[in-house]
């Protein structure tokens, strides 16, 4: 019978080792953590392999696997088919760069799929920050207009000074009460991170407008050229503070990267339409494996 542990801080350095330079930002340790709760993620040691899942307490029906890490060559099938059969798990969410290894090693297991709502948008650093030339005209309006109309100032965040941005945060949830699902409690999300804020290495920002925060942001380095935004909250009473925020998160704690990884669209149809506007330069590309007769 496999033992299912706890998601804890100390895996951090072990666990972004065996990740590597996978850029996907579903597999990140920041991401993985904040959640473990809310989506019930748990991990099993399976002949050396890292297999990390989703058990939601309602229904198995509803669990998910991720790539099983550091299992060794030949075991990755065992490591899968022990997953199915003891635990019950019928899908994966894998990145793209493990695709080859899944059609070497586990040839005709899995019906595969791409999950396009899983895909992460990346975009140019400097392009979000200078918002320069035709196709940014719309978003640099949006910022314009907050520039324009409000005396602002924006602050540096960390989990000392993070009360100054609760009574927005609340305000938000209280007017976006559809926002969670069976795996996903975004303010008990931020509270984590929040709690966990220099063990998990984040940088942070907000914007002031008559000494009340309207907007805020958390994000992380996810590699030595890639800012990985996490959260970003804006109230949306004041014109173009999603713009302002993006821009000026970017700008003081971000220059000197060259990319942004703002995560996925969750296969939401505006969301979609949102990130899409700011014009993104690659995707990370994720999908989803079934097994097959299943």
């Amino acid at each position: 019978m496999l033992i299912l542990n706890e998601i804890t801080l100390d895996l951090k350095e072990n666990y972004e080792k065996m990740l590597g330079d996978i850029p996907t930002s579903f597999y990140r340790f920041s991401n993985i953590f904040m959640a473990k709760d809310c989506s019930h993620l748990k991990y099993a040691d399976i002949d050396g392999a890292f297999c990390l899942m989703a058990l939601p307490p309602t229904s198995l029906e509803d669990a998910y696997g991720f790539f099983p890490f550091n299992a060794e060559e030949a075991k990755l099938r065992h490591a899968f088919q022990t997953l199915r059969k003891e635990i019950g798990i019928k899908r994966f969410y894998i990145p793209s760069e493990k695709l080859p290894q899944i059609e070497s090693e586990c040839p005709e297991m899995f019906s595969v799929e791409i999950s396009r709502g899983d895909f992460d948008y990346v975009y140019s650093t400097q392009e979000l920050i200078q918002l320069s030339g035709k196709k940014y005209h719309a978003k640099k309006n949006h910022y314009s207009k907050f520039v324009n109309t409000y005396d602002y100032e924006y602050i540096p965040v960390n989990k000392k000074n993070f009360d100054q941005c609760r009574p927005m945060m609340d305000r938000w949830f209280a007017q976006h009460s559809d926002v969670n699902n069976v795996f996903f409690d975004e303010k008990q999300v931020i509270n984590t991170l929040i709690e966990n804020f220099d063990q998990l290495e984040l940088r942070a920002g907000a914007l002031k407008v008559n000494g009340e925060v309207c907007a805020f942001s958390i994000g992380e380095l996810s590699s030595p050229d890639t800012a990985h935004i996490i959260i970003e909250k804006a109230d949306i009473q004041y014109n173009g503070a999603y713009a302002a925020i993006n821009r000026e998160f970017l700008a003081n704690a971000w220059v000197d990267t060259v990319f942004v990884n703002r995560e996925e669209d969750m296969g939401h149809e505006g969301l979609r339409k949102a990130k899409e506007s700011y014009h993104p330069v690659r995707f990370n590309e994720v999908y989803k494996l079934t097994f097959k007769n299943d």
